[in-house]
């Protein structure tokens, strides 16, 4: 299938720094694209380059077919004639308009009937539950209120593509978390094409049918949310998406050695001489030590040590245990355990993903 967004080796640097590397990426026509990563990755410079804000160096940026971005031909579609719509970290509302006013000024410049403009306005404005604040100006709002807005001025115009530049960093965390639902929902019935920034792994994973882990100006990773969780594909992805244990090891002669106190064998595993072994937290059992080590057979590994801290979280707790050598790693029990008590680690290696150093 032809994808309706395609970018190609796309380069950008500021005063000699490369920020973007070489990025290349495809996004089907309704699908949404998150850019995730830390600050200062290159997230925020590749959406103004998809935008049109910016130019890219090198590279090339196409929607439906036709090319935006040619910088070896000296192509470059500017930001007003590309037909897509931004939603901002600010909200960004004009603040001498009302909410109504707000919502279909896009429309008045594509030149609508005030007729066309009022029903669509009403329209965009039901879809984000603020129907009845039409007539309010944007200082009475709340933050939620005026973002939900300025997603309605963006949905209105029926853009090409919708840019989402962390539309919730502002919000408390409360409203974050009400929000990111409702966007999420938006995205999927709009069918817009869309690419939304953040470096919230929570937001990615609700809104994102595709997510691309920049990493120093590189995407160290695209695809579905559930592949990078279960099956990241560097050590970065493995740290930054979800939370887990990540433990340096070596191995040698079908041992793999956390230290000269911690060994378990490696069986027919194929593991890297040295690196770190990435395990979640959700496979880790801890449980409060009977005064019988389980037997270990692999590919459990039955690891002795005491609780350091824990953490009730309703159907079970999550505990820091702390082992013979000194190190220390998460899993959760179902069975109650007093910090300082003896427990019992145990996973399985099938759980258990290795990263080469």
């Amino acid at each position: 299938m032809k994808p309706y967004l395609h970018c190609c080796e796309l380069e950008k640097s500021f005063d000699g720094q490369a920020v973007l590397k070489g990025i290349s990426l495809n996004v089907a026509r309704g699908e949404c694209l998150v850019l995730l990563g830390p600050s200062g990755c290159g997230k925020s410079t590749l959406l103004n380059i998809i935008s049109g804000s910016l130019t890219a160096d090198k590279g090339e940026l196409a929607v439906d077919g036709v090319l935006l971005d040619q910088p070896s031909s000296g192509l470059h579609v500017p930001m007003r004639k590309r037909q897509f719509a931004m939603v901002f970290q600010e909200f960004s509302l004009w603040p001498h308009m009302s909410v109504a006013e707000n919502v279909g000024f896009g429309l008045k410049i594509q030149g609508l009937s005030r007729v066309e403009r009022s029903q669509k306005t009403k329209e965009a404005l039901n879809r984000v539950r603020m129907g009845d604040f039409a007539e309010r100006m944007p200082g009475q709002l709340s933050g939620g209120q005026q973002q939900r807005v300025a997603i309605a001025r963006a949905l209105v115009v029926q853009p090409r593509i919708l840019l989402l530049d962390e539309p919730l960093s502002a919000l408390d965390a409360r409203l974050r978390e009400d929000l990111k639902e409702e966007i999420s929902d938006l995205l999927k019935t709009s069918g817009i094409t869309s690419i939304y920034v953040t470096h919230d792994q929570s937001e990615a994973f609700s809104v994102g049918d595709q997510i691309a882990v920049l990493n120093q100006g590189k995407i160290e990773q695209l695809g579905v949310p559930e592949k990078l969780y279960k099956e990241p594909a560097s050590r970065f992805v493995a740290s930054f998406v979800g939370s887990g244990n990540l433990i340096p090891f070596e191995s040698e002669a079908g041992q793999v050695n956390l230290s000269p106190l911690i060994k378990w064998p490696s069986g027919k595993l194929e593991i890297p001489r040295k690196g770190h072994v990435m395990l979640r937290r959700e496979t880790v059992d801890i449980e409060p030590a009977n005064g019988h080590l389980p037997v270990q057979e692999f590919p459990w590994v039955v690891l002795q040590g005491h609780c350091r801290q824990k953490q009730y979280l309703g159907d079970r707790n999550e505990v820091i245990a702390e082992l013979a050598d000194g190190s220390c790693i998460r899993g959760y029990s179902h069975r109650p355990i007093e910090k300082g008590a003896k427990v019992i680690v145990r996973f399985s290696l099938e759980n258990a993903q290795f990263f080469e150093e």
